[in-house]
């Protein structure tokens, strides 16, 4: 009975000492506010830089996206988040090809070019088809070859998940490129 009492006890103690260190969930941030302090914390975040390109029955299409992460190493997926306005979002489906083209410091002009809304992407760049059939830019840094394997409307945004089945490592040791504080900036490998 002694045993019982003594580790009721302590049951109890550990419950008060629990009850001292929580805090009351803070209160409910409007969806306007929450969104620009999101934006804000992220335009702080140094992401690295990519261009993400497919052929739509228009023709090619192809954006600027920061977003890419690796998701998986077997099987290899990547992803991205595509704005649902973005018209390479529209041209894609599950089981589009499509390429990330991952750059390099010295591509900066060819991220601008792409991160234009609705321009021609394509008009003076150097590309050809994949043996795919997907757009592929003529350039040194790490290029992933795949298909869409899933698409996931999140609110204002669609996220992708991309399964790499072929990549050409391109050169590795050039300064990478990341966007912060709506910049460009170099970074070494």
């Amino acid at each position: 009975m002694i045993l019982e009492g003594s580790f009721l006890a302590t049951i109890v103690k550990m419950s008060d000492k629990l009850k001292r260190v929580t805090t009351p969930n803070p209160a409910p941030t409007s969806a306007h506010e929450l969104a620009n302090d999101l934006a804000t914390a992220f335009r702080g975040y140094p992401a690295g830089v990519a261009i993400l390109t497919t052929m739509g029955a228009a023709g090619p299409e192809g954006l600027t996206v920061s977003s890419l992460a690796s998701v998986s190493v077997v099987p290899a997926v990547v992803s991205v988040s595509l704005g649902n306005g973005s018209t390479t979002l529209a041209t894609l489906t599950e089981e589009s090809r499509v390429i990330v083209h991952m750059l390099d410091a010295d591509r900066a002009d060819l991220a601008d070019d792409f991160a234009v809304p609705g321009a021609d992407h394509f008009a003076g760049t150097e590309w050809a088809p994949s043996a795919e059939g997907a757009p592929r830019l003529e350039m040194q840094g790490p290029i992933l070859h795949g298909f869409v394997q899933s698409m996931t409307d999140t609110g204002s945004a669609t996220l992708i998940a991309v399964t790499i089945d072929r990549i050409e490592a391109g050169n590795c040791h050039a300064p990478g490129l990341v966007r912060m504080a709506r910049e460009w900036h170099e970074i070494p490998r």
